[in-house]
């Protein structure tokens, strides 16, 4: 799903748009503090840059080589893998596994076997994933999504908080804090028009079907008229059962 930062040109909102996301990535860091722990961030991206400026030491995962090539300057170590194929053998290496908005870019059938790995590698987890519900606008837009990306064997598969919770707790983690942050901004028409495009421009790369990139260029006319904004974030913090663990840096 594309997430899209714009400079105020049009929307009289934009203002108010701004501040309400600020006020979403602030609660979402809200209840961990990471300074000086070893970090496996699954997925480069906004988590990495977020996770350096807490002061944490950033190990990083992903299988897009072009995307690590962004981050290289950075004081960090950089992994190529996938998700699915952890590079890792199985003994703790780090305080904290960060998977932010990665999970629902994976096959589901896999979900319990990363988690499980997870465990093995890590004292602790954080996941950040979008919720499954959220306005009528919302929901054609991310059913889109969910269409395009199966038409081509990718996934987009946005689960319920309840999912999530269930899936860790099986694994063998604790749930330490477990909450949704509400959206309560409706996303400004030219940035509408902006993540439709970026989305367009994305599916075209990945050779997605010409009927839905029609499908999202009608969309924004729906979503315009109506409105739109993102659904709540789901942010679960656990901890191992089994590992030595020291769970102070959980802020309450």
């Amino acid at each position: 799903m594309i997430f899209v930062e714009q400079t105020p040109t049009v929307s009289k909102n934009y203002f108010e748009y701004i501040k309400e996301q600020e006020r979403v990535g602030k609660e979402v860091w809200s209840s961990i503090d990471v300074k000086d722990l070893i970090i496996i961030d699954f997925g480069v991206g906004e988590s990495t840059r977020k996770l350096m400026d807490l002061g944490a030491k950033v190990i990083v995962v992903d299988r897009d080589i072009e995307k690590l090539k962004k981050y290289d300057n950075l004081d960090i170590a950089l992994i190529r893998g996938d998700v699915t194929n952890f590079p890792f053998d199985s003994r703790r290496i780090a305080d904290l596994a960060v998977f932010y908005f990665t999970l629902h870019e994976v096959n589901p059938l896999m979900h319990k076997e990363i988690i499980s790995t997870a465990y093995k590698v890590s004292s602790n987890i954080l996941v950040v994933e979008p919720s499954s519900k959220g306005c009528p606008a919302y929901q054609r837009y991310a059913e889109l999504w969910l269409g395009a990306m199966h038409s081509i064997g990718k996934f987009e598969d946005y689960q319920p908080i309840y999912y999530w919770k269930k899936l860790i707790e099986n694994c063998g983690f604790e749930i330490v804090v477990s909450k949704k942050i509400k959206q309560n901004t409706d996303i400004p028409p030219n940035v509408l028009e902006k993540i439709v495009q970026s989305t367009i421009e994305e599916w075209r790369k990945l050779s997605v079907e010409s009927k839905y990139t029609n499908k999202m260029n009608e969309f924004l006319g729906y979503a315009k008229k109506n409105g739109m904004r993102w659904s709540d974030l789901i942010v679960i913090i656990c901890e191992s059962k089994s590992h030595n663990t020291t769970p102070f840096f959980m802020k309450f």
